[in-house]
């Protein structure tokens, strides 16, 4: 496995998707917002099938979104935090 480079540190396994985009999207590059946007709903997917096959089917659309929203804004966050300027 080739090692990569992800805020300023070597590491040995791939991140997830959502990190790579949001350092994009901070790092101001083309794509960024729209790599960030695919990324939530991606997760909102994801989501929204662990609530459905949970029994949560009401408003599930709508939760799974806040859940993903909530998730990428944290994750925004951190890498703002955390990234090498």
């Amino acid at each position: 496995m080739k090692s990569k480079q992800l805020l300023g540190a070597e590491v040995e396994c791939p991140s997830l998707p959502s990190s790579t985009a949001a350092l994009d999207l901070l790092s101001g590059k083309p794509g960024g917002l729209l790599g960030v946007v695919g990324s939530t709903l991606a997760r909102a997917c994801l989501v929204g099938v662990g609530m459905w096959v949970a029994g949560a089917r009401k408003d599930v659309v709508r939760n799974a979104l806040a859940g993903a929203l909530s998730i990428e804004v944290f994750v925004l966050t951190w890498i703002a935090i955390h990234r090498k300027s």
